[in-house]
């Protein structure tokens, strides 16, 4: 009697046993493997704890039963590959404690590069690029502990430069100008505090004659030339417009 308490004793200050057959030690730290379920039934993750930190690899799944991720632990490393539902690589990357950090990589499900990202610690840091399907440059942005600094360019798919701007603690500055697909000049201006400011100017197609300009205070036009006739005006405010848009820049996301 007395060593099947004892028995038992031993046994409850080992493992306790939680919902679903996962364990837990006295303390409360998950050990051995685990198994998670979305509310469908259908598998969400599976992956072996010791003292409540995962060890090898662990599995994620859609909630259809299509594997998402692969994550490898290597002590506070884990590498990772995720999927996209139909079974392509979508990302590779690796976290540290729990935080991106260092090159992530992104595909399409054609298997060409998207984007190339770098982080520290969790924080963006470094150039970041994005491709087009041809695996040329589409955009390199700079980084400095999470926010935009250094210099910003943009590129047409035959690789010709569409945009050159400088970013300074997250807020463009300075001269920036933007190209036609032929590569010639095509609007030039200074931004201060992420506004236009001063004299814009609009080019023709030799990127050398001026078609108009523009005067611009703290983001506002002040010019009194605003009714220029110049070369079908509606396409060269609205090129400018896209140009500047930030959500008509190429994002893989």
């Amino acid at each position: 009697m007395k060593k099947i308490i004892l028995f038992i004793s031993i046994l409850s200050t080992c493992v306790a046993f939680a919902q679903d057959g996962n364990m837990t030690d006295e303390q409360g730290r998950k050990q051995g493997l685990w198994k998670k379920y979305h509310p469908n039934g259908m598998l969400r993750y599976e992956g072996n704890f010791k003292d409540d930190k995962p060890v090898g690899v662990f599995k994620y799944y859609y909630d259809t039963g299509k594997i998402q991720a692969k994550m490898t632990h290597f002590g506070p490393e884990a590498y990772s590959n995720m999927y996209y539902e139909t079974g392509e690589l979508k990302a590779t990357g690796k976290y540290e404690n729990q935080e991106k950090d260092s090159i992530w990589t992104y595909y399409d499900v054609d298997g060409h590069t998207m984007a190339e990202e770098f982080y520290l610690s969790g924080k963006k840091e470094g150039t970041w690029k994005v491709y087009f399907p041809n695996g040329k440059v589409a955009e390199e942005k700079n980084y400095t502990s999470n926010v935009e600094d250094g210099e910003w360019k943009q590129y047409f798919e035959n690789g010709k430069v569409k945009m050159t701007a400088t970013y300074v603690q997250g807020a463009l500055e300075g001269r920036a100008t933007y190209y036609d697909a032929a590569g010639k000049k095509a609007i030039s201006g200074t931004f201060y505090h992420d506004v236009r400011e001063g004299y814009w100017t609009y080019y023709e197609k030799d990127g050398i004659t001026v078609k108009k300009k523009e005067q611009y205070e703290k983001g506002k036009r002040i010019d009194a030339n605003k009714d220029d006739v110049i070369e079908d005006p509606n396409a060269i405010e609205k090129e400018s417009e896209d140009i500047l848009n930030p959500d008509n820049f190429y994002s893989p996301r």
